[in-house]
């Protein structure tokens, strides 16, 4: 016999009652599970210090009069493989699972009247053992009015610019990122990113998010699910990609000494199909300091932000804008910062 033949003979569970329901509830919620295939070797402890690295800040460009500015395919590289990292076909429409608990209470009393626009832009440096540090992705956060069905909305625009390791002239930039909020509760309400070859949609209704994407090409795939977002329908929250968007956020939160909230992260299609689609973001004050960045001196305070076990990031947030000043990761042999270059409106 054969091993081929042997594993037939091996002992096989009969399938629970309730596989048959689920796999008929995903098809005609249009889930559809891609299975891995052959991809480049990478370890995961690095691939989630990357992801975790990249969670650091949040990228944007600035749209001016509430448009979206279209892809620019002539200056840069941008494809699938830049925006959505890992793999995407490996884990992506996940069933969504119960999100763990919170750490904290739910962020509350948001103050709202001051959210502003703005641009920012940052640089990303990572170091293993404190010897070899790179400093090759910029970042930009741009936030504006606009409008959207008619209403008032803050637009969030995000992207990314970065050079390959092998040619620093070589220029990556990630397709343009696009958020629409609510700004009475600072709940999105819809996202998109247009790239090269793919299409990528989040709609909010209610408390509900749907999330679509589209990928062409010589084999052309499509996902389609959506999930209930937890907590209160007026409650703010972010959307997850491989960072957490809360450029705009920070800025109404009634941050002090002692101050801790948790909100919800939001993100269904995914990299990774051991995290949850659904988890809390727990933020808590732990200090202050004036900190030195490229674009001024700020007074700030000292926010851990935890998901999880196994993210855990600080931020310096300006107490008199609620402006992201720096970012830090740190582990025993890696560490990812992120600091601000420059803002417009510029620094009081």
């Amino acid at each position: 016999m054969t091993w081929k033949e042997d594993l037939r003979t091996l002992p096989a569970p009969e399938p629970p009652d309730e596989l048959l329901w689920h796999i008929l509830a995903s098809r005609a919620a249009g889930v559809r599970v891609v299975l891995p295939g052959e991809h480049p070797t990478v370890s995961r402890r690095v691939a989630l210090l990357l992801v975790a690295a990249a969670a650091a800040v949040v990228l944007v460009m600035s749209t001016r009069g509430g448009g979206l500015h279209p892809v620019d395919r002539n200056k840069a590289h941008q494809d699938i493989s830049a925006a959505l990292p890992f793999w995407p076909p490996d884990a992506m429409a996940q069933e969504a699972r119960p999100p763990h608990p919170p750490r904290y209470e739910p962020v509350r009393n948001l103050r709202v009247a001051r959210a502003h626009g703005g641009t920012w832009t940052y640089q990303a440096c990572s170091a293993f053992d404190d010897v070899l540090t790179k400093c090759r992705a910029r970042f930009t956060i741009a936030v504006s009015k606009a409008e959207r069905d008619g209403q008032p909305v803050w637009l969030v625009s995000q992207q990314e610019k970065s050079a390959r390791a092998w040619s620093p002239t070589d220029t990556i930039r990630t397709p343009l990122d696009s958020t629409y909020v609510d700004p009475a509760t600072l709940r999105p309400i819809y996202h998109e990113i247009n790239g090269k070859g793919f299409h990528f949609v989040r709609r909010i209704i209610g408390d509900t998010v749907r999330e679509t994407l589209d990928i062409s090409g010589a084999h052309p795939r499509s996902w389609r699910t959506n999930a209930s977002i937890p907590g209160a329908q007026n409650a703010p929250f972010v959307l997850r990609w491989a960072r957490f968007d809360l450029a705009l956020l920070l800025e109404v939160l009634p941050l002090e000494r002692a101050w801790r909230g948790s909100v919800y992260s939001v993100g269904l299609v995914g990299p990774d199909p051991s995290k949850a689609a659904i988890a809390p973001i727990d933020l808590r004050v732990v200090g202050s300091g004036r900190i030195e960045v490229p674009a001024g001196t700020f007074d700030c305070w000292k926010v851990e932000l935890r998901q999880g076990d196994d993210t855990r990031l600080t931020l310096w947030v300006s107490k008199d804008r609620g402006w992201l000043v720096k970012t830090e990761l740190r582990e025993p042999d890696f560490r990812a910062e992120s600091a601000l270059l420059s803002a417009t409106p510029p620094a009081p």
